[in-house]
């Protein structure tokens, strides 16, 4: 089976499919083993927590201590067991699935002529070992809210929340990758669905038609015995005898229907509470980081801003042009440096000219009060003398470079895909400084 599209005759096909299917199963590869890495270090944290509350609790109480003891061991010795059936979990399947992952898993599979490929499998495993993970996480979290109630301990649990809180967030994020496909992906796709010989092995295939059993026979259907739902004839059989034995069948139907709707029901309470349904995961009893679960490089911002000084004597007019990296620590706060430039523009009208007019390293902490504002605060070294070549800057004394301590306040807005920002700092050590730089700092700026 091969894969054409005809936005790349200049490729050969099967070098395409090729480097495709490596593209795909490199980033499924990486996102199974963090998956993995996530849940056995969460199972591994939250078993070094119960055991220290088990050992305070020993000091209060050795019979409760002793009860969450064996509760504890008996539940990791029976986690392996455990995880090996979620594996194979239909309805696991079901709660985990993702319309975007089963078109790429099947694009992926139709490609490779019809045969599967490991890194698929090997992802919906971590993802169903994922979904139990959090059911896991929530059940020793009842227990050992029972097992404290009433002491000292119990408040001493909000560890064991942010633990488990913060698994569902950082896998949250991994299935939000999955749910968008990168260009190359959506290229294959797009190309992909024009093709008849696509259509079909998809409807056939894919996650969703093998939960469903979508597009196969009823003969094929009654053979496969679906787990849990009667077939036509077997309903067929039933009603026979129903009516052979002068019982009335509609009655044996309407019995059925109830019966199912509370199965039903029941199902959904199931998978409701096994997702976190009843609400308790998406409302912590602690105010959550919302970059916990976010990679290093989601959690940096980039920034640009420039202020403008007044010509003072000694300098002619210049414009500060700074770049910043930020890091996130949390949804308050974000720690940062940066350097920033000084461009002269002349001295006046008459004077036009581009000159180097110093160099500048900053560092500096944005907290939010409330809304968009911000209290800023920053440590500052400038250079603040022409040069021609940043070579110079290497050879001059540190008695050279300016000092400045700012602290304001700053507004961050929107401005399109980026955040504007716009900054009144007061520069308290501008009086120690020789050159008579400015105490008032107005900058304006946006974060990428």
């Amino acid at each position: 089976m091969v894969f054409c599209s005809s936005t790349l005759l200049a490729q050969d096909t099967a070098v395409y499919n090729h480097a495709l299917l490596e593209h795909i199963d490199k980033k499924y590869n990486g996102l199974a083993y963090l998956l993995n890495k996530k849940s056995n270090k969460v199972f591994a944290q939250l078993q070094k927590q119960e055991q220290k509350l088990i050992s305070k609790l020993s000091k209060l109480d050795t019979s409760k201590a002793k009860n969450l003891q064996i509760s504890s061991s008996a539940a990791y010795q029976d986690l392996p067991t455990q995880l090996m059936k979620e594996k194979g979990n239909s309805v696991s399947a079901v709660r985990n699935y993702i319309p975007a992952f089963d078109s790429v898993q099947a694009m992926m599979s139709f490609i490779n002529g019809g045969n599967g490929i490991k890194s698929v499998a090997a992802l919906q495993e971590q993802l169903q070992i994922a979904n139990y993970t959090k059911t896991f996480l929530q059940n020793r979290k009842q227990a050992l809210q029972v097992a404290l109630a009433g002491t000292p301990l119990a408040k001493q649990l909000k560890q064991v929340q942010k633990t488990a809180f913060y698994y569902q967030q950082q896998i949250q994020s991994y299935r939000e990758t999955l749910k968008d496909p990168d260009k190359i992906q959506k290229l294959a796709l797009a190309e992909l669905s024009k093709l008849d010989a696509f259509k079909s092995f998809f409807a056939k295939n894919s996650q969703l038609a093998n939960i469903f059993r979508m597009g196969v026979a009823e003969n094929e259907l009654d053979a496969a015995s679906i787990n849990g739902l009667q077939t036509r004839q077997s309903m067929r059989v039933a009603l026979q005898q129903f009516e052979s034995a002068g019982a009335n069948p509609q009655q044996f139907v309407q019995r059925q229907v109830q019966s199912a709707t509370g199965e039903l029901q029941t199902f959904k309470n199931k998978i409701n509470n096994a997702v976190g349904g009843n609400g308790e995961a998406g409302m912590p009893s602690f105010k959550p980081n919302t970059q916990k679960a976010k990679s290093f490089l989601q959690r940096i911002e980039l920034g640009f801003n420039i202020q403008s000084l007044r010509p003072n004597g000694l300098l002619p007019v210049t414009s500060d042009l700074a770049f910043t990296l930020g890091y996130k620590l949390n949804s308050q706060g974000v720690i940062g440096v940066g350097m920033s430039y000084k461009m002269g523009w002349g001295n006046g009208i008459s004077d036009m000219r581009i000159t180097h007019e110093g160099f500048g390293l900053r560092s500096f902490v944005d907290w939010q009060i409330k809304g968009g504002f911000y209290m800023s605060g920053g440590y500052e070294q400038n250079y603040m003398q022409s040069f021609n070549r940043l070579s110079e800057l290497l050879n001059q004394p540190m008695s050279t470079w300016k000092q400045s301590g700012l602290i304001g306040i700053s507004k961050k807005y929107k401005l399109g895909k980026k955040k504007g920002t716009l900054q009144v700092l007061y520069d308290f050590l501008h009086f120690s400084n020789q050159v008579n730089t400015q105490p008032v700092i107005f900058r304006t700026g946006f974060n990428f």
